[in-house]
């Protein structure tokens, strides 16, 4: 049994490239993409842009560009892309700047880069209003817990009033703008100083609070899915800048998320033990202060919680995603095993297919593919099931005597 998942595991590329192409033939090959929400656009969008990098299909380039031109339609003037409905407008700001600063580098158009600097200006504009608006006290303790350890260099660093997760878009946005289409002015500052506001905020089991603590008493506690949020602006400040704290960031965060996992899934929502004792009978049942929760009616902050992590599979989304993050930048995590499972409960989100595709290795040109990439996995595939079965072949003839 063993030895048959070694080959599962080596086969790993193999079969998200299968499920990739699944998913674009069985999904989004005719879909119609301006009936989806903007958010659900820009991760289309993304798909459809990593995947044609993969294969070259140019009908997988065609919808890649409906979609980028569909963000474009739905940009206001101030630069910010406006979602349906408008909860957090940074964050969808923040990937759809990524999506349009990729399209840029594929297919050299200059509206995707033109598009995708007007958002990177509306992104930095709103960093700005935020220093500004939010002061550096907080009457919680809890912000010792962090790298910074309370002292905070500005309100940005400060849970009370600020959330990893708008940072790990924005920085995921302005940094792609800097690694995709080469521009850099105060796009890669800004950048640089989320990707350091992140590793400053991040807390001593690798993780980070909710945030927007202060108001919100239950974003002390810590979910998977943001988790996952800050690790992208941690990945792309790791990318332009190649300092190494990033990357260590991301490997004691996946550490993290890994310790989050049971055999029956990943749980997503981590309930502090202060939340806990304020809130014993809705944890009752719970003792590990784990759940999995939706939000109620597309509700912000109402939750519905729930006691095991596969009713839900947030925690595995998010786990996926920051393990193919993780792997981008070198970093050996479970992945395999979290694509297994997702297959196995016929899991599909928006984070799902992105990491089908997600690669910022050097991409092979058409001839390493033909005469490289293929037979060196073929000998590979091949020379472990004639080892296992000259061994099991050894193992009866021992058996016989």
């Amino acid at each position: 049994m063993k030895e048959w998942l070694l080959i599962l595991l080596i086969m790993g590329g193999t079969v998200q490239a299968q499920e990739a192409d699944d998913i674009y033939d069985r999904y989004l090959a005719e879909r119609d993409l301006s009936q989806d929400d903007t958010i659900t656009c820009c991760y289309e969008g993304l798909f459809f842009l990593y995947l044609y990098r993969e294969t070259k299909n140019p009908d997988v380039l065609e919808r890649g560009e409906e979609a980028l031109d569909l963000i474009i339609g739905r940009q206001e003037k101030s630069g910010e892309i406006t979602n349906d409905p408008n909860v957090n407008p940074k964050l969808y700001t923040g990937v759809g700047v990524w999506a349009l600063s990729l399209g840029y580098e594929i297919t050299r158009e200059e509206k995707y880069k033109d598009a995708a600097l007007k958002g990177g200006d509306f992104l930095i504009g709103e960093v700005d209003k935020w220093k500004s608006a939010y002061p550096l006290e907080c009457p919680d303790e809890r912000n010792t817990d962090a790298r910074h350890r309370g002292e905070m260099r500005t309100s940005l660093e400060n849970y009370c009033y600020s959330c990893p997760n708008d940072w790990g878009l924005i920085c995921a946005g302005l940094g792609s703008i800097v690694y995709y289409t080469g521009e850099r002015r105060e796009y890669s500052s800004y950048a640089v100083l989320l990707g350091e506001t992140l590793y400053r905020m991040q807390l001593d089991n690798g993780a980070w609070y909710d945030g927007y603590a202060l108001k919100i008493p239950t974003r002390w506690n810590i979910s998977s899915h943001y988790v996952a949020m800050a690790i992208l602006g941690e990945w792309i400040s790791h990318l332009i800048t190649g300092d190494e704290r990033y990357k260590d960031a991301v490997k004691k965060a996946v550490k993290w998320m890994e310790d989050m996992q049971t055999e029956n899934g990943v749980y997503d929502l981590y309930i502090t033990e202060k939340n806990f004792e304020d809130e014993k009978t809705q944890f009752a049942e719970n003792p590990q202060r784990r759940c999995d929760f939706r939000q109620v009616a597309g509700q912000t902050n109402v939750k519905e919680y729930y006691s095991s992590p596969d009713e839900t599979m947030l925690g595995e989304y998010s786990l996926f995603l920051a393990q193919t993050l993780a792997e981008d930048l070198n970093i050996a995590t479970g992945r395999e095993k979290t694509l297994l499972y997702i297959q196995e409960h016929h899991g599909y989100s928006q984070w799902y297919i992105l990491s089908l595709v997600l690669d910022e290795g050097e991409p092979l040109t058409a001839e390493d593919e033909s005469t490289s990439y293929v037979p060196i996995i073929g000998i590979l595939v091949v020379g472990l099931v004639i080892w296992i079965v000259k061994r099991s072949t050894g193992k009866k003839k021992t058996g016989k005597r």
